[in-house]
Formats: structure tokens, C-alpha cells, sequence
């Protein structure tokens, strides 16, 4: 009889010794996260994982950029640029007045020769009737009718000589290609010498200049400046050269936003000094219900090593948004492609979930007991039988 009644207390008593294993089994699980928490991110600086380096003044201001960027010196050298330089593809007219009446060359009745128009082929030579063949690449068109004269001092006692450049004949041009309008060939002129002429024919795409790269590239060598740059320094408005090839595309450069923000995933930079603070407003902040704002992170890559050194380790700047200074650091803090920002859990929010996980159980361990007692109790007649 006696253990007809310990059976049931023990089958009262089991579900909440369940729910006591399960809290204890709850102490010791790794609970859902997005990441290391502070803690975890100092032993991995002092394990020599990662580099993990409180944010200063002095960092803020080496991770900038200029505002404005620059066309490098080469590209602004005068003394090789010029619109009167002449290259193959040029069309040349002459015309001649003789004045001794001769006739050498035929009139028409206003007394004027025209030799007609004629290309200066690849080797940069032209030729003309009579007067016969110049070298014209690189001359200007004044030296090149001084060559012409003296040619044709031999020929006539007295001329006068006209060299002039067919408008429809330009061997100098550039292509212009990308994110433009009307991208296309075309020449340059007296009017359209400078790189801002010829964008403002092609029309580039310009919903944000300073997103918008203007890249040239000149004889095997390219140099690029944001829309932006031309605009602020006139420096960069450059003498195009024959042969330029100008190509106008947008900036698309990312970063990642990871853990206890608003919204995690990739983020545009969408200007030349995006900062810390630009990446966690366009994520929405941090969250928070989760986030610990001492604990947000900037992870750059590790830098490859040379001369067969190793590989450096990834260094992480530390910001600490419960402090003042810190957010205007993380406002002049500037990000670049390829790097990644990562907000970590606050310590309160894992006890959250431990808490949130143990009243979950508990809920569960009582509503055993409960139908477990609700049977006891319809049987207990019978068991006193």
C-alpha cells in the first residue's frame, strides 16, 4: 500500500525536475548571437588574432580623403597639348595668288589656285600638286605654310599662300564612352580643346558629381577624378590630346553593416568622406533592444604580406557611442570598400534570452504538472481502493 501512494508524488514531482535540468542545461548552451561581444573581441586582441585599436583624433584624420582630387601633373603639361599641333587624319586646303602672272598653277577668274583638300596620312606626310610633299605631323599650321612658301619661293617669284585646316577633316580626336548621353567620337577644336567641352557635348548621366568618375586614359596610362573634382578645380579642366579616351561611370562602392543594427546587410557609400556614422543611419542605427553601443566595431582587411613576410592582421577600430567625442569620431571616420562594421550584443540582452528561454521552460514544466496532477487526482479513488 505504501507504494501504491509514493508512485503518484513521484510522477507529480518529475516535470518539475524537468524544468530544473533544463534550466541548468541553459547555463551551459551558447545562446543565439550575431557575433563576438566585447569580451571576446579583447582576448581575441590579446590572443594576436585581430588588432583591436580604441578610435582617436589622430586615426579620424588619417582615414580621410581630400575633397577635392587632382589630374596628375603629366596630364596638365601645356607644352605637349595644343589645338594648331597637327596629326594624321588632318585635313589641309591650300590656295595660292600668284602675282607675276605667270600662271603656274590655274586661276579662276578671281585669280585664286585652290590645290584642294588633302589628308595627312599616317606617317604624318601630306602632298600637294606641284609643290609636293611635307612632313605636317606635330607642326602648327603657321609652320607648315612656312614650309609651304619656302618650297614654293622656288617655283614663283612672288605668291601669297593660304594653309588652312578642313573644319570636316580633324584627324585629333577623342572617344568619349559610358555613362553618357551621347557618347561618341569627337574632334577637337578651337571651341572644344578642354575635357569640360567635350562632357558637355557627350552630357554625362550626373544624378550625384560626386559619384560620377571621369577616367582618361592617355597613352597606356589612365588617371581619374569625380565630375566633382572638374568642377571645384579648374586644374582638372585638362588640353585634351588626339587619341584621349574618356570614360564617365558611376562610383558603386559597399560595406558591410552586421549585428545589433537597425537593418544588417550591405550599404552604398555614396560619397567621397562616408563615415561610420553615414553607415549606421543608412542601416537604421542600432537597435536598441540588442545592441551595446560601447561595443561597435570597424573591421579593415589584413594587408598581404611582401617579400615573403607574412600577411599582417586585421585591424579593428573601436568606437564607444556612449561617449560624446566618440560619435563626432565616428562622424569623421571615413569607411572604404571592402570593410565592415559589426555591432555587438549587449551583455543584458543575453540574460534577456536565458531569462526569455527559462520562463519558456517553466511555462511548459507547470502545464505538465498541471495535467499531471488533473490525472492524479481522477485516480486517486481508485488507488485508496
Amino acid at each position: 500500500m505504501q507504494m501504491t501512494v509514493l508512485a503518484p508524488t513521484l510522477r507529480r514531482r518529475a516535470p518539475l525536475v524537468l524544468v530544473l535540468l533544463a534550466a541548468l542545461t541553459l547555463t551551459g548552451c551558447q545562446l543565439p548571437r550575431s557575433g563576438p561581444m566585447l569580451s571576446e573581441m579583447t582576448g581575441a586582441n590579446d590572443d594576436k588574432d585581430v588588432i583591436v585599436v580604441p578610435v582617436s583624433r589622430e586615426l579620424a584624420q588619417q582615414s580621410r580623403v581630400p575633397e577635392v582630387a587632382n589630374f596628375p601633373a603629366r596630364y596638365r603639361d601645356l607644352t605637349q597639348a595644343g589645338f594648331d599641333r597637327l596629326v594624321p587624319g588632318d585635313g589641309i586646303n591650300i590656295k595660292v595668288w600668284e602675282r607675276d602672272g605667270l600662271g603656274v598653277f590655274a586661276a579662276d577668274p578671281t585669280g585664286v589656285s585652290d590645290l584642294g583638300n588633302h589628308e595627312i596620312d599616317r606617317s604624318g606626310h601630306v602632298s600637294f600638286p606641284i609643290i609636293g610633299k611635307f612632313r605636317a605631323e606635330g607642326l602648327t599650321l603657321a609652320q607648315l605654310h612656312d614650309a609651304v612658301m619656302a618650297r614654293l619661293s622656288k617655283l614663283v617669284v612672288g605668291a601669297a599662300v593660304s594653309v588652312t585646316r578642313v573644319a570636316s577633316e580633324r584627324g585629333q580626336m577623342v572617344t568619349v564612352q559610358g555613362n553618357l548621353t551621347k557618347p561618341g567620337l569627337y574632334p577637337i577644336t578651337q571651341t572644344t580643346q578642354r575635357l569640360s567641352s567635350v562632357l558637355a557635348q557627350a552630357a554625362p548621366v550626373q544624378e550625384n558629381p560626386e559619384q560620377l568618375i571621369i577616367s582618361l586614359r592617355r597613352n597606356k596610362q589612365v588617371a581619374s577624378v569625380r565630375l566633382s573634382d572638374i568642377y571645384r578645380n579648374q586644374d582638372n579642366d585638362i588640353l585634351l590630346r588626339s587619341g584621349d579616351v574618356i570614360t564617365a561611370y558611376e562610383s558603386k562602392a559597399f560595406l558591410t553593416v552586421l549585428g545589433a543594427a537597425g537593418t544588417q546587410g550591405r550599404v552604398a557609400i555614396s560619397k567621397r568622406n562616408y563615415s561610420v556614422l553615414d553607415a549606421l543611419a543608412d542601416s537604421r542605427g542600432l537597435d536598441d533592444k540588442l545592441a551595446d553601443p560601447r561595443s561597435v566595431f570597424l573591421f579593415t582587411p589584413a594587408k598581404a604580406g611582401v617579400d615573403g613576410k607574412p600577411d599582417t592582421l586585421p585591424v579593428v577600430y573601436r568606437f564607444d557611442l556612449t561617449r560624446p567625442e566618440q560619435v563626432a569620431l565616428a562622424r569623421e571616420f571615413t569607411v572604404r570598400e571592402g570593410e565592415a562594421i559589426y555591432i555587438s550584443d549587449a551583455p543584458f540582452t543575453q540574460v534577456q534570452k536565458v531569462l526569455s528561454a527559462f520562463r519558456f521552460t517553466m511555462s511548459a514544466g507547470f502545464s505538465a504538472t498541471k495535467a499531471i496532477g488533473g490525472d492524479t487526482g481522477a485516480s486517486s479513488p481508485s488507488l485508496a481502493q
